[in-house]
Formats: structure tokens, C-alpha cells, sequence
């Protein structure tokens, strides 16, 4: 059952958020803020990737430290697992380190555990570290639902260089799944109007469109200087992008209506394609998917143009690129669990459109 909080505020993010060159050296003063025995939830290659600068800065803080790796998905049962074990230790705030999985799955633990969380984001490959929410699968990586919180996070600390050293296909793959916003908010309508639509999605729909405007214009110079682990004015700010002002959208909506097909597209494909797309990433599932939310928004003419941004960060522009073969019979999988989406309008014609919709992704 989805936890869904039926809070009337806007919860806009973190409490704080820093981004630039040596934050990993400020990790332990900002931690100070709110604990002194903290649990760091981890992947294992975004630990060993800031170990050695990450616990000099708790320890030159004073704050003692306990280490989690964790490479499973972000499920209720591994979320309860390890929030036990951060109250058998003790622990008084949660740092997660890593990528979106590891964000959302630092979240759900410090929210077991009635601890705050601070986020130190190895990627911008989504705006997960920002959000005040989580996505839940099963234990085996199905999508299940979405757990939102009452409060923000009590931190987000970005180090440029260590995004700069991060493998492009992650950032490419936040930078098209913060693109998606723009044209997800969309979902059906070739244009937005503010007379049409409630203040709080029309406001996060023109924030979407200015992210759209930079990260089209300066995303692929953002990913050439990541190539050569440069951090440059680009890269600066295709990460506070990617992350903090996509994360602002993200919670303006409460994380409704800032997602529609291509997101639901992802949905299925974790659900229904678990195995044949567990090596694709989030931010690569819903870019193949943006070209299905096109047609059904009736903009099928921007569709090539994507494809060519997308194609020159090397991203996969299909279903087989996926993983997943594109037979009749996935495609008819997909259409019927788009169907049951609320993304989806009753009608002979939007059905139509969706069914032609699906085929795009070929």
C-alpha cells in the first residue's frame, strides 16, 4: 500500500544545500549540526570513491561514524533492517552516499529510525538526493510505490569533483531525467496555460521549461568536460540543476503531475521487465520513454531533435538498447499497464494515441 500524506505544505527540499569544489571537507561540520554518532548508508563503489576524505571531515568534526554498505533496492523491508540497526548503535542522524537507489533508500532508513538525513549525492543522475519523498521497490527490484515524508532533509551536500569524477552515463542519464519534467508536465497537452492548471503545477511547469532551456543548451558541454573530470561553469550548473532546482519541482508537486508517461513507462519496466532492464538506468528507461510521452502530448515533432541530444551523450535510444525486446507482445504489456495509469485519459482517441504512442520507443 502506498504511503501517501495527504499534507497540504510544500516541502521544498533541504533545509540546507551546498554544491562546489572540497565539500567533501565540510561533510563533518555540517553533519555536527544535527548528530554526533552518524550511520553512513552507502553503495560500495560511491563509498570507496570518498572514504578517505569523507571520514577525515567526521573525525577532524568530532562525529563518530558507522558504515552500511548496502547494493540492494530501496524496499521497506531492507529500509526497517537497517534502521534497526542504526538504533542497536545508537546512531543519531543517517549521511547517504551514492546514487539515486542509495538517496532514496537513506531516506526510508532515517525515517524508520526517527533520525534526520544528510544527503552526499556521488552523481547527478537524479534529483533523489533533493526529494522529500522515496521510490520503493520490492526486495527483487519491482517497482512498488512511493513513500512520502512529513519533513525535508536536513541536508544536501554536493562535491563538484566528485561528480566530475563520476562515470558519464550516470550524468547523462540525470540530465535527460530532469529534461523529462518539462515534457511530462505536459502529458497530453501540446500547451500549458495557467488558466488550466493549479498554481502549484503551472509554477513548476516554468521552472521545467528554464531547466529544459539549460540543460539543452549546456548539457552536452557539461558531459564532454565530465569526460575529462573537469569541473567548469557548465558542469556547475547542470548540477544544481539536476539536482537541487529539479528536486525543487519534484516537491512543489508533492511529487505528483511533475511525472506522467515516461516515468510510468519506468514504473512498468521495473515491474514488468525486471530482469531484462536491471542493468538500465532510471534516468536512460524514462529518456526512451520521453519519445512515447511526446506523441501522446501530440509534439511528436520534437521527438528527432531529442533523439540527436540524446545521441550525442551516448545514451540508449530504444527498447532493445534497454534490454528488453521490442515484440508485439511487450509492447501490448506496456500499453495495458499505461492504460491503468491515472496518466492516461478515458476515450477512443486518447487510447489511439496512446497505442501509437508505445511504438515510438522502437
Amino acid at each position: 500500500m502506498e504511503r501517501i500524506v495527504l499534507d497540504t505544505a510544500i516541502k521544498f527540499g533541504a533545509g540546507r544545500y551546498r554544491q562546489g569544489v572540497g565539500i567533501l571537507e565540510e561533510v563533518g561540520g555540517e553533519v555536527a549540526r544535527f548528530g554526533k554518532h552518524v550511520m553512513i548508508v552507502a553503495g560500495p563503489r560511491a563509498f570507496a570513491a570518498v572514504k578517505d576524505r569523507l571520514t577525515a571531515s567526521l573525525e577532524k568534526a568530532e562525529v563518530r561514524y558507522e558504515v552500511a554498505i548496502y547494493e540492494g533496492w530501496c524496499s521497506y523491508e531492507s529500509a526497517k533492517e537497517y534502521a534497526d540497526k542504526c538504533k542497536e548503535m545508537g546512531c543519531d542522524e543517517v549521511i547517504g552516499v551514492g546514487g539515486g537507489k542509495i538517496m532514496d533508500f537513506a531516506k526510508a532508513v532515517a525515517e524508520y529510525a526517527g533520525v534526520g538525513v544528510v544527503n552526499v549525492p556521488t552523481s547527478m543522475s537524479t534529483c533523489a538526493p533533493f526529494t522529500c519523498m522515496s521510490v520503493m521497490y520490492t526486495p527483487e527490484g519491482g517497482k512498488l510505490d512511493c513513500w512520502r515524508y512529513e519533513h525535508e532533509l536536513d541536508a544536501v551536500l554536493v562535491d563538484s569533483q566528485v561528480i566530475a569524477d563520476c562515470p558519464i552515463r550516470y550524468n547523462a542519464a540525470g540530465i535527460l531525467d530532469a529534461m523529462a519534467k518539462r515534457i511530462e508536465i505536459q502529458n497530453g497537452k501540446p500547451v500549458m496555460r495557467l488558466e488550466e492548471n493549479k498554481y502549484d503545477l503551472f509554477t513548476a511547469f516554468r521552472m521545467a521549461e528554464y531547466t529544459y532551456e539549460v540543460l539543452e543548451k549546456f548539457g552536452p558541454q557539461a558531459i564532454e568536460d565530465n569526460r575529462h573530470h573537469q569541473v567548469t561553469k557548465a558542469l556547475e550548473d547542470v548540477i544544481f540543476i539536476n539536482i537541487a532546482v529539479t528536486g525543487v519541482i519534484a516537491n512543489i508537486t508533492k511529487s505528483f503531475s511533475q511525472s506522467a508517461i515516461a516515468h510510468s513507462m519506468y514504473d512498468g519496466v521495473r515491474t514488468l521487465f525486471t530482469k531484462e532492464a536491471s542493468q538500465a538506468l532510471h534516468g536512460e528507461i524514462v529518456a526512451v520513454g520521453l519519445f512515447a510521452q511526446l506523441h501522446y502530448n501530440q509534439l511528436s515533432a520534437e521527438k528527432e531533435a531529442l533523439k540527436e541530444f540524446m545521441r550525442g551523450m551516448d545514451m540508449p535510444l530504444t527498447w532493445e538498447e534497454l534490454g528488453i525486446p521490442g515484440t508485439d507482445e511487450n509492447m501490448a504489456k506496456i500499453e495495458a499497464y499505461l492504460i491503468d495509469s491515472p496518466y492516461v485519459a478515458p476515450g477512443e482517441e486518447s487510447l489511439a494515441r496512446l497505442h501509437e504512442a508505445v511504438y515510438q520507443m522502437l
